[in-house]
């Protein structure tokens, strides 16, 4: 497979448009921190280690991927290799026409090498804050707990969020490549998060079927779930996510790169969208599928042929984010309006 997810359009009707898609004001919701730092950020600080950086053309498997994943944080000695990274993302998305985002920040990836889980937290969020204030764009963390493999420290990540909260952290994820994961495990944690005012967005429906997504919704209360793209399988599921207005943070590069959808003229997203469901366009690891938020908005435009309007749409379900500010919610919905009356402009 191709890492870096390349369509294959045959037979598939393309918008003709000619405005700006990064132009359309977006939030990025799915990317994770450490597989979304700039390839020449990243490169760099490989250069100052000794290291050479490739990213791979394809992964066998995504086990793969796991193991090329974890060899970014092994290059990061100091919180301010840390933070170089953060500050380059915040502006590389900026440049993307991304006004709030919110990256699935792992402190535990760095400590306690490089001290404390709040220590870390400290730098991650000082970082954005810093770029974000350069950039003129929110940025909010979605600190997240691995399922897998996090389950003694959970309470503990959760209670730094919450320490946070309003402060640089904006929700509580969870992501595992086990769907579903016995998710009433983490409750407490949930909890935690849920009294200091943080929502939950959840991983499911990507390696899980509809129940994963149910699982997610039903025991920790999940407001947004990360993928979701097999509720297609349920039009119950389907029905409730419409209904209730829980988004899902689709990522279709990421989907075909690691084997989850056969290609993407295939992948699901149009037809969560055509069920009313509240939908977002990500890159999930742009570091390591060679892509951007814009990318997936010129598949949603020239590989599944959909138009301005419902290109829109994909853009105002992400002021749904339950962490931004009202004043970005209404950058988003008012600047989602002016480029539509565009017209032909590029």
């Amino acid at each position: 497979m191709r890492a870096d997810g390349a369509p294959s359009p045959v037979g598939v009707r393309g918008s003709r448009s000619s405005r700006s898609l990064r132009g359309l004001p977006k939030a990025h919701l799915h990317a994770h921190l450490d597989g979304a730092y700039p390839l020449g950020a990243v490169r760099e600080l490989a250069r100052r280690r000794g290291r050479a950086f490739d990213v791979p053309t394809a992964f066998g498997d995504v086990w793969e991927f796991f193991e090329a994943y974890g060899t970014v944080p092994d290059l990061v000695e100091t919180h301010e290799d840390l933070a170089v990274l953060c500050r380059s993302l915040v502006l590389a998305e900026a440049a993307q026409g991304v006004v709030y985002l919110e990256p699935a920040i792992e402190p535990q990836l760095y400590a306690p090498r490089l001290g404390s889980l709040d220590q870390v937290t400290r730098t991650i969020l000082h970082a954005f804050g810093e770029a974000a204030r350069d950039a003129g764009i929110e940025v909010n963390a979605l600190l997240t707990i691995n399922t897998d493999e996090d389950l003694p420290i959970a309470v503990d990540l959760a209670r730094t969020a919450a320490a946070y909260a309003g402060a640089g952290v904006g929700a509580l994820g969870t992501a595992g490549f086990i769907e579903p994961g016995g998710l009433g495990r983490f409750r407490e944690a949930a909890d935690i998060a849920r009294a200091a005012g943080l929502s939950l967005a959840c991983h499911a429906g990507q390696t899980g079927g509809p129940e994963s997504i149910e699982e997610a919704l039903d025991e920790l209360g999940a407001r947004r779930i990360s993928h979701g793209f097999r509720a297609v399988e349920s039009e119950r599921l389907l029905k409730r996510l419409a209904a209730d207005r829980v988004v899902c943070d689709v990522c279709p590069v990421s989907n075909v790169a690691l084997g989850l959808v056969p290609s993407l003229a295939e992948h699901p997203a149009p037809r969560l969208l055509a069920a009313g469901v509240p939908v977002t366009l990500n890159a999930d690891d742009p570091l390591w599928f060679s892509t951007s938020v814009t990318d997936q908005y010129e598949i949603a435009r020239k590989v599944w042929g959909l138009d301005d309007a419902r290109l829109a749409h994909f853009a105002r379900s992400g002021a749904l984010a339950s962490g931004m500010s009202a004043a970005t919610r209404r950058r988003i919905e008012d600047g989602v309006d002016a480029w539509l009356r565009e017209g032909s402009e590029s």
